[in-house]
């Protein structure tokens, strides 16, 4: 019996706005949270791939899940309409996971090649001797079967 009036603003049906809803506290705690463990990951990323070969692992698995993270925290910057700044920010940290990602991969896929390489720089005592190894790194360790000439290059003005 106590019916509110139709043209009581109460009873009609909210009309949905053309703005949409400003995130939550908890969308915003959860994306701040994102970005925080990308960024750790992304330094674990690089710090991983520095070490020699069994490490060098780890920086693949922290770049993988760097990228997963990072992609998952810019959706959420780009449904909370975070600022340009920091949108753009987390793509470039984004963008050098994956490469980063990539290069680990590639040592790994070629990790014959990269032992070798490394034991190689290791026992190098002389700029010549890491000039060999920095070849035999570009012919990677023989496996494209190409044989460049000596590192050690022949003077034009030399007589012999």
């Amino acid at each position: 019996m106590n019916k509110p009036a139709p043209s009581d603003p109460a009873a009609r049906p909210a009309k949905p706005s053309g703005q949409p809803s400003p995130p939550s506290d908890k969308d915003i705690a959860s994306t701040r949270a994102l970005l925080r463990v990308f960024m750790l990951l992304l330094l674990g990323t690089l710090l991983g791939t520095s070490f020699p070969l069994p490490w060098k692992v780890l920086g693949l698995v922290f770049g993988l899940a760097a990228v997963t993270v990072g992609i998952i925290a810019l959706v959420g910057l780009v449904r909370q309409k975070a600022p340009t700044l920091l949108r753009i920010s987390t793509t470039v940290g984004l963008v050098a996971s994956l490469f980063l990602t990539l290069g680990a991969g590639a040592t790994i896929l070629l990790w014959p090649v990269t032992e070798q390489y490394e034991e190689c720089t290791a026992t190098a005592l002389t700029s010549k001797a890491q000039r060999e190894c920095d070849e035999d790194l570009r012919n990677l360790g023989g496996l494209l079967g190409v044989h460049s000439p000596s590192v050690e290059r022949v003077s034009p003005w030399s007589t012999s």
